[in-house]
C-alpha cells in the first residue's frame, strides 16, 4: 500500500468513526437548494432516466470524486449532477464491470447549448472530456467566479458558501476511498452536497458579477483554468530548473527525460511523478549516465523502471545535444537592491489595489510573473523605451486578457505617475476603494 493510499484509509476510518455513518446536516432552505436524498444511479435504465432530465435543462452542476494518485488517468470512482428537478449520484463501477458505456451520459452533460456549474473543475472536466469524447462548450466555475467576487483566491465550496449565505457544510470526505464500496451514508451525503448546493451559488454570484461588470471576465478565466491539461514539457523543465538550476547541457537531457516519463506513465498507467520523480530526472539530467547498470544507482528511480526502461532512459539522454531551452534564466536585475525594492513595493501597491475592488490578487499575477515583468520594465526604461504590461519579452498579462482591463491599464498609469492609490481601511476590517487620479501628483 502506497502512502497516499494508506493517508485515504486512514482519513476514511477516521471520517467513519467520528460521524457513525450519519448523514450531513439538513439542507440550507432555499428554493434553489434541493432538499431530496441523492439518488444512486447503477442502472442502463436509472441513467437513462437521468440523461432525459439533463437534456431538458440549459444548466447542469457537475463533480466528480476519483483517485488520482495511482494511475496515468484518475481513477473515476463517482459522478455527482444536479440539475433543477434532480440530484444524483452516478457509481460508474457497476457500469463498468457491466460492460456499460457512460459515454452518452457524460454527452448529454457536455453538448452545446448546456452550461456546466463546476468548482475548481480542472480535473472534472479533463474526466468529462474523455468520457463525451467532445469539448465542453460553456463552464462556469464558481472557484474562478468567487476569486472576482471579493472572496480569497482558491476558496473551497463550503468556504464560498458560507461567504454567500452563512450556511457551513460539514467536513469534506475528499481524501477517502471513493473506491470503496459500499460507499457510507456520510459518503453520499458529502458527495451529494458538492453540488446540491451549486446552482444556488451560480445564481448569487452571476448577480454579483453582473453588477460588478465582471460576467465576462468570469467566463474568460473559467476556459482559461479548464483547457485541456496537455503534455506541457517546457512548464514541466521550469519547475526543475526553480527547483535546482540546470545548465543547456542538463536541461536539454532533463527535457527527453520528462518526454519519456510522459511516455512510459501512460504506457504503465502509472502517475508520471511515480515513474521518475523531479529529483531523479535533476539527478539523470547532471549524471548523464551512459550504461544501464548506473542506472540502478540514481535515488528515486523505481526498481520496475529501472529494470525495464535502462536502455531507454541511457539512449535519450545519449540523444540531447546542448541545445537552449525555453526556462527562465534569471535576470541580472534580480541582484540589485534598489530594483528589488522597487518591485516589492509595487507588487504590495498592486495586492492593495486589487483589495480594494474585491479581486484576488494571487489570480491576478503571481509573484514571479510580475517580478519577471517589473525587471524588463527597468531594463526597457534604461533604453528609453516604455513598456506596457503586455508587452516585451516577459509580459505580465496577454494581449486580451481580461487582467488588462482590470488592473493593467491602472498600472501602467500608476508607473507613469497618472494614476495614484488612496489607502482606506474600512470598518468591516477590508481595504475600501480609495483610488483616484493623481491629477499631476
Amino acid at each position: 500500500m502506497n502512502y497516499r493510499r494508506k493517508k485515504r484509509s486512514q482519513e476514511h476510518d477516521a471520517a467513519d468513526h467520528n460521524h457513525g455513518g450519519a448523514s450531513p446536516r439538513e439542507p440550507f432552505d432555499h428554493p434553489l437548494v434541493s432538499k431530496a436524498v441523492a439518488e444512486v444511479i447503477t442502472t442502463p435504465e436509472a441513467l437513462a432516466v437521468l440523461i432525459a432530465d439533463i437534456r431538458s435543462h440549459p444548466v447542469v452542476a457537475y463533480d466528480t470524486e476519483f483517485i488520482g494518485e495511482e494511475s496515468f488517468y484518475p481513477k473515476l470512482c463517482l459522478v455527482q449532477v444536479a440539475t433543477p428537478t434532480a440530484l444524483a449520484l452516478v457509481d460508474p463501477l457497476p457500469f463498468e464491470a457491466a460492460g456499460h458505456d457512460l459515454g452518452e451520459f457524460f454527452r448529454s452533460i457536455a453538448e452545446p447549448g448546456r452550461t456546466i456549474l463546476v468548482h475548481s473543475g480542472d480535473t472534472d472536466i479533463d474526466i468529462l472530456r474523455r468520457g463525451a469524447g467532445i469539448e465542453p462548450s460553456d463552464v462556469f466555475d464558481t472557484q474562478v467566479a468567487a476569486a472576482l467576487a471579493w472572496m480569497p483566491w482558491p476558496s473551497s465550496l463550503g468556504t464560498v458558501l458560507e461567504t454567500l449565505t452563512g450556511y457551513r457544510l460539514g467536513k469534506a470526505h475528499t481524501f477517502t476511498n471513493w473506491d470503496a464500496r459500499p460507499l457510507t451514508p456520510a459518503q453520499l451525503g458529502y458527495a451529494a452536497d458538492d453540488v446540491r448546493y451549486m446552482h444556488l451559488i451560480w445564481h448569487m454570484l452571476s448577480e454579483r458579477l453582473a453588477a460588478l461588470g465582471r460576467s465576462d471576465w468570469a467566463a474568460s478565466e473559467s476556459r482559461e483554468q479548464l483547457r485541456s491539461t496537455a503534455f506541457d514539457p517546457e512548464g514541466q523543465l521550469r519547475r526543475l530548473h526553480r527547483t535546482e538550476p540546470l545548465r543547456a547541457g542538463q536541461m536539454a537531457v532533463a527535457r527527453a527525460l520528462v518526454t519519456l516519463r510522459y511516455d512510459l506513465a501512460r504506457k504503465h498507467d502509472m502517475p508520471a511523478r511515480v515513474v521518475l520523480p523531479d529529483t531523479a530526472v535533476i539527478e539523470l539530467a547532471k549524471r548523464k549516465p551512459t550504461d544501464r547498470s548506473a542506472i540502478g544507482n540514481i535515488s528515486g528511480i523505481p526498481r520496475r523502471i529501472a529494470s525495464a526502461h535502462a536502455e531507454d532512459i541511457v539512449t535519450a539522454i545519449a540523444g540531447c545535444k546542448a541545445v537552449a531551452i525555453d526556462h527562465d534564466p534569471g535576470n541580472p536585475l534580480a541582484d540589485d537592491m534598489r530594483v528589488r525594492a522597487e518591485s516589492d513595493q509595487l507588487w504590495n501597491a498592486l495586492q492593495v489595489r486589487c483589495a480594494s475592488t474585491g479581486l484576488a490578487s494571487n489570480l491576478v499575477a503571481t509573484r514571479a510573473t510580475f517580478s519577471r515583468w517589473y525587471f524588463s520594465v527597468v531594463e526597457a526604461r534604461r533604453r528609453g523605451q516604455a513598456l506596457g504590461c503586455s508587452e516585451g519579452e516577459a509580459p505580465l498579462f496577454t494581449g486580451g486578457d481580461w487582467r488588462i482591463e482590470a488592473v493593467g491599464c491602472w498600472l501602467e498609469g500608476f508607473l507613469n505617475g497618472t494614476e495614484r492609490l488612496e489607502l482606506v481601511w474600512s470598518p468591516s476590517g477590508t481595504v475600501a476603494p480609495g483610488f483616484s487620479r493623481a491629477h499631476g501628483v
